[in-house]
């Protein structure tokens, strides 16, 4: 088995030169620590803050038991993650949570109604033109109803539109 460390190669075999020990033993036993529960994996904190620092990446094999290595499989496919990512993140002492089942649907149905939510908001825009229009002094309080509307609606946008990028974004960074 083959797992990318993404720039946690130098610190992994400086932490395993300082323990006197391989780097397969020492990541090992991280994921051993992992499989039990705990997450004080006993990296000195100076070494974690300069892993977690660097965007360098460095392929690092590792020899697991069939077990582990089954166990790592669905621990990561679980939380949608690259095998490498998810040892990293738990080498950073983070374990990460398998994604809800219905995660997907989530953001679909996100989309979707964002979606609906945009052409309501380029319906409201036209009539506020259509509005403009008019010159009768009656539909002023359409118009600033309607505006205030549209603006509730356009600040919407902005946040949904924000929380889709992080959604997706946190998908596209697991895997």
């Amino acid at each position: 088995m083959s797992i990318d460390l993404r720039g946690l190669g130098p610190q992994l075999r400086t932490l395993a030169a300082k323990q006197g020990t391989t780097t397969a033993t020492l990541t090992r036993k991280a994921l051993r620590l992992m499989f039990e529960g705990r997450r004080d994996l006993g990296v000195p904190s100076d070494v974690a803050r300069t892993a977690t620092g660097t965007g360098a990446c460095v392929k690092v094999t590792l020899r697991l038991s069939a077990a582990h290595a089954a166990s790592l499989a669905v621990g990561a496919r679980a939380a949608d993650m690259a095998q490498g990512a998810y040892v990293s993140a738990l080498m950073d002492g983070i374990a990460p949570a398998p994604l809800p089942a219905d995660h997907a649907r989530a953001v679909e149905a996100l989309v979707a109604s964002t979606n609906q939510l945009a052409a309501t908001s380029a319906d409201l825009n036209a009539f506020m033109r259509l509005l403009g229009r008019v010159p009768a002094g009656q539909l002023e309080p359409y118009r600033a109803g309607v505006g205030s509307l549209a603006k509730v609606v356009r600040e919407h946008l902005a946040a949904a539109a924000r929380l889709i990028a992080e959604l997706k974004a946190s998908r596209r960074g697991r895997r």
